[in-house]
């Protein structure tokens, strides 16, 4: 008999247990999906300092738009890869086509504030900080802005399919020769 008020104790713990663990499976996917997204705008500053133009347009949709100051930069995954190869070429000129090498410019990705709007979009806020180490000077602050993402699921991956660059402070000079404004 004490056997069997201990076995059921056991499965009454065991059933609450996966009762509250069935409850939080929908805010561990949220979780999870969060931490996708935030993965997605560091690979977006990873692929920019490496001047990697196939992983740069990777991150985003086949019909993803890179705005700033409301133009539109670049639309399109083969448009976006034409960005990466252009960055390749300045920020990074004696790099080989396939050599994993970093360019000019890094990218620091930080405050990261991600809004799942359904379970295949999301908005993204983030600040950025990038640093340019300009020849016989040495590194410098560029700018100071954030990025304004909306986010796809796609075929089970979070791609960008908008990014919105803001620059709020810094060397405005050098940012519209870096970013091509």
């Amino acid at each position: 008999m004490k056997n069997l008020q201990t076995t059921g104790r056991l499965l009454t713990g065991l059933v609450c247990l996966l009762v509250t663990l069935s409850g939080q499976a929908a805010d561990l996917d949220q979780l999870a999906d969060r931490l996708l997204i935030q993965e997605v705008q560091n690979r977006y500053a990873l692929a920019h300092d490496l001047t990697d133009p196939a992983m740069y347009a990777s991150v985003f949709t086949e019909d993803a738009e890179l705005m700033s100051g409301g133009n539109v930069l670049a639309k399109g995954r083969d448009a976006l890869f034409a960005v990466g190869e252009s960055d390749r070429k300045r920020f990074n000129a004696g790099a080989k086509p396939d050599e994993r090498s970093f360019g000019t410019m890094r990218h620091v990705v930080t405050n990261s504030v991600v809004e799942l709007t359904s379970d295949t979009t999301a908005t993204a806020f983030c600040y950025v900080l990038t640093i340019a180490n300009e020849e016989g000077v040495g590194p410098q602050i560029m700018s100071v802005g954030r990025y304004e993402d909306k986010f796809e699921k796609v075929d089970g991956q979070w791609l960008i399919s908008q990014r919105v660059i803001a620059m709020d402070m810094g060397n405005q000079e050098l940012a519209k020769v870096i970013l091509g404004l």
